[in-house]
């Protein structure tokens, strides 16, 4: 998983990821609680009646975190896998105890194994998480310039290597700053992840989104030539005008995004490319805004 990539699902704003993070942390904490009280048990056990150790809080938490913001990650059912483990093994050396069994050096060990093997995949999954943070926009959860950048070469890459067209089309909402000094900038910023959530819903599954900075957005459109990647923006032009936006007085935001289409081509940098696109937004934005303009290093169309 990875946010404002390829997967152009929901829009996840990064504070849910934080949430999840800080449950996430909560679990663990409480895993290792159990764990300890599981090991206290076991090193001193007698024959004595003894209250039966409180739930494993993790078995909660991870329940309820597949259909959340973790559960999308490759290790989250590793991870919940590696937990069962643990718990079977920890029952199967307590049933051996309460029997009357010696516990030996090898049941130790195996639970140690895995206690290990645990400890790794939630680091892990840690990991990820942060990594995905580090490449996202936190303000609309679209991929951020950084990772931009270096997905547009891979997949300049790409044309050259598979002779497939691509372009690249640059959004940008149109006298934004006219919203942000009428309706404040909480309201702005309502709008941009608003539009966002419209591009995000309106581009074909595999093109790629990113927040180019302020007010602006790039798609990414790969296996398409011009004319489908004006297609493309003209659709999503519609559908951003077609927004219902209101501020808290219920007064009507109209919104409307300029487009700048340019080809990533194998015969100009990727920073020609911006630039192709960015003199094609120019033009849109002289010519009256709201519409899709195309420029390339040869023609304009």
């Amino acid at each position: 998983m990875s946010g404002g990539q390829r997967e152009n699902g929901p829009l996840v704003p990064t504070e849910d990821y934080f949430v999840g993070l800080a449950e996430y942390q909560h679990a663990l904490s409480g895993h290792m609680d159990w764990l300890r009280g599981w090991y206290s048990e076991i090193l001193n056990w007698d024959s004595a009646p003894r209250a039966p150790l409180p739930a494993c809080p993790f078995d909660t938490w991870f329940d309820h975190a597949g259909d959340a913001i973790l559960g999308g990650f490759p290790g989250f059912v590793a991870l919940g896998g590696l937990h069962r483990e643990i718990h079977d093994r920890a029952d199967r050396i307590t049933a051996r105890a309460a029997s009357g069994q010696t516990v030996t050096t090898s049941d130790y060990e195996a639970i140690m194994a895995l206690v290990l093997a645990f400890g790794t995949a939630a680091q892990t999954l840690e990991r990820d998480v942060w990594r995905t943070l580090a490449t996202v926009d936190p303000l609309t959860g679209l991929g951020n310039r950084q990772t931009m950048m270096t997905q547009l070469i891979g997949e300049r890459d790409r044309v050259i290597r598979l002779g497939q067209p691509c372009c690249i089309g640059l959004a940008d909402i149109d006298l934004f700053k006219r919203i942000n000094d009428t309706f404040g900038h909480a309201t702005g910023d309502r709008v941009l992840r608003a539009v966002a959530e419209c591009l995000r819903n309106a581009v074909r599954p595999y093109d790629i989104l990113y927040r180019y900075g302020g007010e602006e957005f790039l798609v990414c459109l790969p296996s398409a030539s011009l004319e489908v990647g004006r297609l493309v923006l003209e659709r999503m032009r519609l559908a951003i005008a077609e927004l219902k936006i209101a501020d808290g007085h219920g007064t009507p935001i109209p919104v409307t995004v300029t487009f700048g289409l340019a080809p990533l081509s194998g015969d100009i940098s990727v920073e020609e490319s911006f630039e192709c696109a960015d003199i094609a937004l120019y033009k849109g934005k002289l010519a009256g805004r709201n519409q899709v303009v195309i420029h390339t290093p040869e023609t304009e169309v």
